[in-house]
C-alpha cells in the first residue's frame, strides 16, 4: 500500500530519481560488520568517519575495506519485490529516469549489470556530493531541464529524505516493513511496489 502525507500527486511528477541500494536491490553491505571492522559505534556515518581521518593513508585504508564491502553485496544483488516492474511501467510513461546512490561507481554498476537495470544515468558518491548532499538531484534536473520541484526521489533512508529535502523535491519512503520514525518527513510511503505501480495507473 501507500500513504500519503502532504498532497503530493503522482500526476504532476515529471521526473523519478531511485537510490539503488535497498530501493531496487538488495545490495546493502553489511554495515554492521563494516562498521566494527572499521571501529566506529553503530549509527556512525561511515563516509563521515572517513572524511574526519587525518592521514591519507588511514582514509585509503577505510575506503578499501568500504571498497571491498561493496563489491562483495553488489556481487550476490537481487531485485526487491516490484521493483523492476516498477521501473518497466515508469518506461512506459514514459518519464525520465535516474540512479543516485552513496555506493562506489564499481560496485554500483556491478548491481546495474547484475540485474540488468535499465537507466542510463546514474550519480555515485564520486559524481556529485555524497547524500545528504543536494548536489546529484541538482545535476539531475539540469540534465533533465526540470525543476527539483517536479522530481520524486525514491528511497529506503533517512539520507534519502534528506537529500529530497535539500533539494526541494518530493521525497517517497519505501519501508516494506518497519516504519521508522523519520518517516514523517517523507511525502509518500510505499509499502509495496506493485501498489505504487496501481497508484501511478490511477493517476493519484
Amino acid at each position: 500500500m501507500i500513504t500519503r502525507l502532504t498532497d503530493i500527486k503522482l500526476s504532476d511528477i515529471r521526473g523519478v530519481i531511485f537510490d539503488l541500494d535497498g530501493t531496487l536491490a538488495h545490495s546493502n553491505p553489511d554495515f554492521k560488520g563494516l562498521r566494527a571492522e572499521l571501529g566506529i559505534d553503530s549509527g556512525t556515518d561511515i563516509l563521515g568517519y572517513i572524511h574526519s581521518l587525518d592521514s591519507t593513508q588511514a582514509k585509503m585504508q577505510a575506503l578499501e575495506i568500504v571498497h571491498e564491502y561493496e563489491r562483495q553485496s553488489s556481487l550476490k544483488a537481487s531485485w526487491i519485490e516490484g521493483a523492476e516492474a516498477l521501473l518497466s511501467f515508469l518506461k512506459s510513461k514514459p518519464l525520465p529516469l535516474a540512479i543516485l546512490t552513496r555506493n562506489m561507481p564499481e560496485a554500483a554498476q556491478i548491481t546495474i549489470d547484475k540485474l540488468g537495470i535499465d537507466i542510463a544515468l546514474v550519480l555515485t558518491r564520486y559524481d556529485a556530493q555524497p547524500k545528504p548532499h543536494p548536489e546529484g538531484i541538482h545535476l539531475i534536473c539540469q540534465q533533465w531541464q526540470l525543476a527539483p520541484a517536479d522530481i520524486l526521489y525514491v528511497g529506503d533512508y533517512l539520507f534519502d529524505l534528506q537529500t529530497a529535502r535539500n533539494a526541494g523535491s518530493r521525497c517517497a519512503l519505501y519501508c516494506p516493513e518497519i516504519i521508522p520514525d523519520y518517516a514523517h518527513d517523507a511525502d509518500m510511503l510505499i509499502t509495496c511496489y506493485h501498489s505504487f505501480i496501481q497508484a501511478w495507473t490511477l493517476g493519484e
